[in-house]
């Protein structure tokens, strides 16, 4: 399915323009914060008092002014109204604060996800008032709520406590260490192997860390480009554990490695994804006027050899170098925290178990600042070979004692070159989900010899929001009622790890219904399902929105997904298809897998593809092991026991499926079951894969 002329124009023009530090060809205007010795504003400077730069190049200062800004309120506030969101009663002159606050669950650890969320709660609980727009969402992707802008505490708490823990890094600078005997054994060939093998791994883990490190800054660029047209000077919150910049040579801090050090991968070096993805990230704030201040969760942390290591057989030399090593990485880990505060003028906490206060103070900095503006000259927006200029700026106060922060870059494109998205582009690529129209969108990974990898995209619309007309029937129609006809557009697109758009499906649709049928629709609404090609394996968020042509409502949803590597022969798994039993039996539309909705004692159907499985020369049979396991909240209710799968031999172009039955007897709630699949006959580093899918339980 093709996308349509005019929505693929306004989509591609949103998706690869950068958004509008104020960059004009008559004016640039940036904001600094200014602070003495004692930490308090600076509010009497004049321009002579300071000093820019842009590129080495001294800038002639237009004007000078001073914006008050309100410090966030020390004790416990009211609550907001039942209702309100940025198009509601609260008028753009009447806010206070807009607070943006991401959770980097592509990083977090279970303790720090644990951590973050006390701390969100406890700021929205006591200083979070009526006059402040708050949105609290995920770089994974989300749903519901949590993309939308809100003053309603109630919703905004709900969004929190709907977080899970789903971290998917692969590095981690505190994780247990445990060395393998084989590095020392007296054998010289074993040794070399084993040598061989964690290096192998250490550098296809870094690739795939720089992978999901620039697809979750994407994601927090969205969210800054839909920060944009809301009032006033923005803040941004950004939990994380992991903003890797650059890598080590691998036998840095570790004599065992030093004969691998001339292999290619070895020396380390800049982060290249990761690089290009914060530079855009950067702009996209500077030019949107959002603070982004990143707070490490994990606090104070020991980097020395812990109980939870396993040395015993390992490098005395390794050993010896343990917590000097995993101390280097660790600062590593948080390199980019503090470079992307440092760019955008905020702050970077680390280092202390009180993240409530780090939170509290972060957002106590919008007290006031200057807006400093002067004129461009024609070198600012010349351009290169790869496109608009990056630009570097310097603030200098020449004043005793004084500090100042400022926002330290930006692309050489005038707002002038902006192109104002359609009301379907704005809903596509604002990371705050428009709800006028309730979407809910279900990706699942799929590859077939013919078709390769592909997302099968299932949307669910709330059709009873659509706005619908009368259209008289055909004269050969026996049935003369009236139709009643709804017009909408609809498009889902393809995110990469770099927030640029690669593919997109979608088309502009009549749905026309009459008599039952009419209010089966409206009760039930509409499942759907559209297939995106995916160019190469990776980390993607896909996103869809809707937008109906005659009320201008629009709706939108959008989630993260990785796409596995087939061709590295490891285990993976295609997405888990995951319905109820009563909707395939015609008894409940709800059921279905674009919805999910399960009543409660009811059962589920799952299935999914396994690819790669290994099949033994003698049982030409998988030597597979299944496992469920069921949360809610975050919290394990259940685990199953590992049961063989019982397949057959597979034929050389049939694939091996997993299919199964659960019924669910716990109260209503939202739930994730976890499907596990185990290769027994696999080598050990490549035994397991696991798929999540959400559902939800209903009395």
């Amino acid at each position: 399915m093709q996308l349509s002329k005019w929505v693929l124009t306004a989509a591609l023009a949103a998706a690869q323009t950068p958004p509008t530090i104020r960059v004009d060809v008559n004016l640039i205007q940036i904001d600094a914060t200014v602070t003495g010795r004692d930490g308090k504003r600076i509010t009497d400077l004049k321009a002579s008092d300071f000093e820019v730069q842009r590129d080495g190049k001294r800038q002639q200062l237009k004007s000078v002014l001073w914006v008050p800004g309100q410090r966030v309120n020390q004790a416990p506030v009211t609550d907001a109204p039942a209702s309100q969101s940025v198009t509601g009663d609260l008028r753009p002159e009447d806010v206070r604060r807009t607070i943006a606050i991401m959770i980097d669950d592509m990083s977090l650890s279970m303790s720090s996800m644990k951590s973050t969320r006390d701390a969100v709660k406890k700021l929205i609980q006591e200083h979070v008032d009526s006059r402040d727009l708050v949105a609290v969402y995920r770089t994974s992707g989300g749903i519901g709520a949590m993309q939308q802008f809100t003053t309603n505490k109630r919703q905004l708490l709900a969004a929190v406590d709907g977080m899970n823990f789903g971290s998917m890094k692969v590095i981690d600078s505190l994780a247990p260490v445990s060395m393998n005997p084989a590095e020392t054994s007296g054998d010289p060939t074993i040794a070399a192997m084993a040598l061989s093998s964690r290096f192998i791994e250490e550098v296809q883990n870094r690739e795939l860390q720089d992978i999901r490190t620039a697809a979750m800054l994407g994601s927090v660029n969205l969210a800054v480009r839909g920060l944009r047209e809301l009032p006033g000077r923005k803040a941004m919150v950004l939990f994380s554990e992991s903003i890797q910049l650059y890598d080590a040579p691998v036998s840095f801090n570790d004599p065992t490695m030093s004969a691998m050090a001339m292999k290619p991968g070895a020396q380390g070096g800049k982060r290249l994804r990761t690089e290009t993805a914060m530079r855009s990230l950067v702009d996209s704030a500077n030019r949107a006027g959002v603070l982004i201040y990143t707070i490490d969760p994990r606090g104070v942390v020991t980097t020395g050899i812990t109980a939870a290591d396993d040395v015993g057989g390992g490098d005395p030399r390794r050993v010896a170098n343990l917590g000097s090593k995993r101390s280097f990485e660790f600062n590593l880990s948080r390199d980019g925290m503090t470079e992307l505060a440092h760019e955008t003028g905020g702050i970077f906490y680390g280092g202390s178990n009180d993240i409530t206060g780090s939170l509290l103070t972060a957002l106590n900095d919008q007290e006031g600042y200057y807006l400093l503006a002067f004129q461009p000259d024609d070198a600012t927006f010349e351009k290169s070979k790869n496109g608009a200029k990056f630009h570097r700026l310097s603030v200098k106060v020449n004043r005793p004692g004084a500090s100042v922060r400022y926002r330290r870059s930006f692309y050489g494109v005038p707002e002038a070159e902006q192109q104002k998205p359609t009301p379907l582009a704005t809903a596509l690529f604002s990371p705050f989900r428009a709800v006028g129209i309730p979407v809910k969108l279900t990706p699942l990974f799929m590859h077939t010899e013919k078709s390769g990898s592909f997302l099968r995209a299932m949307l669910h619309i709330d059709s009873s929001t659509l706005q619908f007309s009368e259209v008289p029937a055909d004269a050969a129609d026996t049935n003369k009622e009236p139709w009643q006809q709804a017009l909408i557009n609809e498009v889902v697109v393809l995110f990469d790890d770099t927030g640029r758009a690669v593919d997109q499906v979608g088309n502009p649709q009549k749905i026309k219904a009459r008599g039952p049928g009419l209010e089966s629709l409206k009760k039930h609404g509409i499942d759907q399902q559209l297939d995106v090609p995916v160019p190469r394996p990776g980390a993607y968020q896909l996103r869809a929105a809707i937008f109906d042509r005659t009320s201008n409502l629009t709706g939108s949803a959008a989630q993260f997904v990785e796409v596995p590597d087939l061709k590295r022969k490891r285990l993976a798994l295609s997405g888990a298809v995951l319905s109820s039993v009563a909707w395939a039996e015609d008894k409940d539309p709800a059921g279905s897998a674009a919805q999910r909705v399960l009543r409660k004692g009811g059962e589920l159907e799952y299935a999914l593809t396994v690819f790669n499985a290994v099949i033994p020369p003698d049982t030409k049979r998988p030597n597979l092991l299944t496992q469920l396991r069921l949360f809610r909240d975050g919290t394990l209710l259940y685990t199953g026991k590992k049961v063989p799968l019982t397949a057959a031999a597979p034929a050389a172009d049939e694939l091996v499926m997993v299919k199964g039955r659960v019924r669910i007897t716990s109260s209503p709630g939202e739930y994730v079951l976890e499907i596990g699949v185990q290769d027994q006959s696999a080598p050990a580093k490549q035994q397991a894969a696991v798929r999540y899918v959400d559902f939800t339980v209903r009395d």
